[in-house]
């Protein structure tokens, strides 16, 4: 018998299934760590964590959550802006994996509108895609004041091309697809209403340069969920 809290297990029975698994896989973590007071949109609370079970007095670790469905690396569903909009629970799985394409922006600099005919340079990768991950280099300044200033961002357009190539969802590394000072929320609307998802907040995008990537992004399956934290990674080819 086990003894408690003991972490040693009999292998030999997994043996065959652990064979099975792809060798040499490499997996790239495009996701913050979700802790107490990380950065969060203005007007948001930074997700609480708070121990209500704890080894010494339980014998078990559970920890209580608090946090909004737009904390830290997450995704925006239509329902994010639309009250038709489809949810995290609606939405197919098929819907948050499929092959990536890096576009880099990380030549625009701070206030720079990224224009479409620089996205339209990726025209040929992005007709084979699933998702468009834009890299702006701006998640350097994750955990400053920086981070929540003016970023580069996606014109009109350029939201408005990536639209006619058939993704699944749009990526960027930065806190949002609009503006930090947006009021209209220009791009937010235009995305969702049309049916896409946005991923918000990666980070570790620089490693994707010239790499050939699938792309995984799932969400909790929250009932009626306008968005939701994830965990999102690069499978390299």
């Amino acid at each position: 018998m086990l003894e408690k809290n003991s972490a040693k297990f009999d292998l030999p029975a997994c043996q065959n299934q652990l064979s099975s698994q792809p060798k040499n896989m490499e997996v790239i973590d495009l996701t913050h760590i979700i802790e107490e007071n990380m950065p969060a949109y203005p007007g948001e609370e930074s997700p609480h964590l708070e121990n209500k079970y704890n080894y010494q007095r339980d014998g078990f670790q559970v920890i209580k959550l608090t946090m909004f469905t737009h904390s830290g690396t997450h995704l925006d569903t239509p329902a994010h802006f639309f009250d038709n909009g489809l949810t995290t629970d609606k939405l197919p799985l098929s819907d948050f994996y499929g092959k990536g394409i890096l576009v880099d922006c990380s030549g625009f600099s701070e206030q720079e509108i990224i224009d479409v005919e620089h996205v339209k340079m990726y025209s040929e990768e992005l007709a084979a895609a699933d998702f468009a991950l834009i890299y702006t280099g701006w998640s350097d300044h994750w955990g400053s004041d920086r981070y929540f200033g003016n970023f580069p961002v996606l014109s009109k357009e350029a939201c408005s091309f990536l639209l006619s190539c058939n993704l699944k969802g749009i990526g960027l590394d930065v806190i949002s697809i609009d503006s930090i000072s947006s009021k209209d929320f220009e791009n937010h609307n235009l995305v969702l209403s049309n049916g896409l998802i946005i991923i918000e907040n990666l980070t570790n995008l620089v490693r994707l340069i010239n790499k050939a990537f699938d792309f995984a992004v799932f969400p909790l399956k929250i009932k009626d969920g306008d968005g939701s934290p994830v965990r999102a990674a690069a499978i390299l080819k």
